[in-house]
């Protein structure tokens, strides 16, 4: 494409000749003869340092924000804001996909990737072909991309979009996190229906303060118009001010009694649950092998969603029926004899709704024994309330690691333990030791709760990635027993 083309609807500055571009990267490391090179600032990295190395590679064309050194040979760009225009030049290069599939957009601070699950299972198992992306990776009829982000970024973002939309997937299911919307990934995204899941305390060490954080999220709900739909969890605080904030058609759900979409009743066990759902004040009754009152709200959004897709409803509750699990939540990975659940959790809210599900279920002479740790370089203020929250509702806490990244094991685990008011608590901080003395603990009156990495298979230390999956070690573990 030429470059001219790409930098449509950019302001910018550079003597741009005829270049044809051949592919773009933000990575010196992916750079081919005839690239496009944007260098944009990352949290550990400034790609304005890679340029020569850039150029080096082939790369034909650079993108620089103002003010940086720009004494190239090469033809250089400079704009206000690269990481914004790389959303827009992504946007370009890939022909605008965003406009020519239906983009559903989920936000939140949890829920989002079971949310993303439910819908583009729903819209699969109903003949709608759906593709979906984020914390699960690209998932589309045909193909799994691994992404290890819950949003990618802008350039990757449109790329999945583009190969949906030639595959003739007429629908997507987007996590949207606060991150991608302020770091520009999603300005150029048209998305149609936008999901609300709730807003609380997380991510703090990167917005500042709650205001900064809903800001973000209220992006999304703000760049519809008004033929698109926001789908709105009225039990949230943060609720009242998306709806006076926005445009769009508006669903609500929750179980307050006023939404659009409400339990009638509802039954949990451990198996599952028995939901009685007012769809627009009609009844309808669900029996899931999801459990959880938060998975009935995930699912009455799902359902929302595809009601606004005009989906039958009888086919979207078979569906829901048939789903046995979502990877990594709340999922069973124990057998007959033990009792062992892994769940994503990773926030003091999502911590509160998984443990005391258990609380709840579990009989008098169960024990509760919760395996944690918390992520490096991250929001410290959340370790002590979440060690908190394990104590409550556990018999014993198991304190170990979960991606350190570049933060010292030690130090984490200091302020994870801040949080404890009792001893009911042991630090193993090696975690492959720590689910193997959990597993040795258990005996049919236990139950286990992994929580933190789900399906992930990898631990984060010293910024690399090494392998280690929790699923694999607890099934060849209790196998052994």
């Amino acid at each position: 494409m030429n470059i001219k083309n790409i930098l449509d609807g950019i302001d910018y500055n550079g003597n741009i000749k005829d270049i044809a571009i051949n592919s773009i990267s933000y990575d010196s490391r992916k750079i081919n003869r005839g690239s496009l090179f944007v260098a944009i600032q990352g949290n550990n990295f400034n790609g304005h340092d890679y340029i020569d190395e850039a150029i080096n590679k082939g790369a034909i064309a650079i993108i620089t924000q103002n003010g940086l050194k720009n004494n190239y040979n090469t033809p250089t760009i400079t704009v206000e804001n690269t990481r914004k225009a790389l959303s827009k030049i992504s946007s370009n290069f890939y022909g605008n996909p965003s406009s020519k599939i239906n983009v559903i957009g989920i936000t939140g601070t949890n829920g989002k990737t079971t949310t993303t699950y439910l819908i583009n299972k729903i819209f699969n198992d109903c003949n709608v072909k759906t593709g979906s992306i984020g914390t699960l990776g690209f998932i589309s009829p045909s193909n799994f991309i691994s992404t290890g982000f819950t949003t990618p970024e802008s350039l990757e973002l449109n790329n999945f979009i583009d190969k949906l939309v030639k595959g003739g997937v007429k629908n997507v299911v987007l996590e949207v996190s606060s991150h991608a919307l302020s770091l520009h990934r999603t300005d150029d995204i048209i998305t149609n229906i936008a999901v609300f899941t709730n807003l609380s305390n997380e991510h703090l060490d990167f917005h500042g303060n709650m205001e900064s954080y809903f800001n973000e999220k209220l992006k999304l709900f703000t760049s519809l118009d008004n033929k698109g739909v926001s789908v709105i969890n009225i039990d949230d605080d943060y609720s009242s001010r998306i709806i006076k904030s926005i445009r769009s058609k508006i669903v609500t759900y929750g179980f307050d009694c006023n939404a659009d979409i409400y339990p009638l009743s509802y039954k949990i066990k451990y198996t599952g649950m028995s939901i009685k759902l007012s769809l627009f004040n009609k009844a309808y009754k669900i029996d899931t092998k999801l459990t959880g009152k938060h998975n009935i709200y995930n699912i009455m959004a799902s359902i929302a969603v595809g009601i606004e897709n005009k989906i039958p409803i009888e086919l979207m509750l078979k569906s829901v029926n048939d789903i046995k699990s979502v990877p990594g939540r709340m999922e069973f990975i124990g057998n007959d004899n033990y009792n062992v659940f892994i769940d994503y959790a990773h926030t003091p809210d999502a911590y509160s709704n998984i443990l005391k599900l258990v609380g709840e279920l579990k009989s008098k002479k169960d024990k509760v024994i919760t395996l944690f740790g918390c992520g490096g370089d991250r929001d410290s203020s959340k370790r002590p309330k979440m060690a908190s929250i394990a104590e409550k509702y556990s018999d014993i806490v198991i304190v170990t690691s979960d991606n350190p990244r570049n933060e010292d094991v030690g130090n984490i685990i200091k302020d994870i333990q801040s949080g404890f008011q009792s001893n009911n608590h042991l630090i193993i901080e090696n975690r492959e030791i720590a689910l193997k003395h959990a597993i040795e603990r258990l005996d049919n009156n236990s139950i286990l709760m992994i929580l933190g990495k789900g399906r992930e298979n990898y631990q984060i230390e010293n910024g690399k990635k090494v392998y280690h999956n929790d699923v694999e070690i607890v099934e060849k573990l209790i196998n052994e027993i």
